[in-house]
């Protein structure tokens, strides 16, 4: 016996509902390494994910607070520290945005010659950038989207 169409759409869209779920609070994810004048060859440019630590749902202290708190950002600094000329290459989870900039800025209370890059995805601050998995966070939405369209 069919199911009647009016029963298939409700249940494909609570499936909908419980696949798109927010899981509670949670951090980015995000690459941790860094390197002093080449120190870790696996963490400079070309990078090597395999060898590096992915932190999960990276907790992140606050100025002003106690505790760790969720990242909200990934970040790579390329660049060289002003006080002791030392070529730095940094990836970790921030709390707020740095905006993606060049120049001199200040980080870890460290001031730096360089480029900050700032990102809002999972494992974004490997690189290169990965257009595939932007891709795929648009395509599974619509294709689940496309089937409740065929079934209703």
């Amino acid at each position: 016996m069919a199911m009647p169409k009016g029963v298939r759409c409700q249940l494909v869209l609570l499936l909908f509902h419980f696949l798109t779920l927010e899981k509670g609070v949670r951090g980015i994810s995000c690459y941790v390494c860094s390197s002093k004048n080449g120190s870790d060859v696996n963490c400079e440019d070309p990078y090597h994910p395999a060898h590096s630590v992915f932190s999960q749902d990276c907790k992140v202290p606050k100025e002003g607070h106690i505790g760790q708190f969720p990242a909200n950002y990934c970040v790579k600094i390329i660049g060289t520290s002003v006080r002791t000329s030392e070529s730095l290459m940094i990836r970790t989870c921030v709390l707020e945005n740095m905006d993606s900039q060049c120049g001199v800025f200040k980080f870890g209370g460290e001031q730096l010659t360089g480029c900050i890059l700032t990102c809002t995805y999972d494992g974004c601050n490997a690189a290169p950038p990965s257009a595939i998995s932007h891709l795929s966070l648009l395509l599974l939405p619509l294709a689940l989207l496309f089937t409740v369209y065929r079934l209703c």
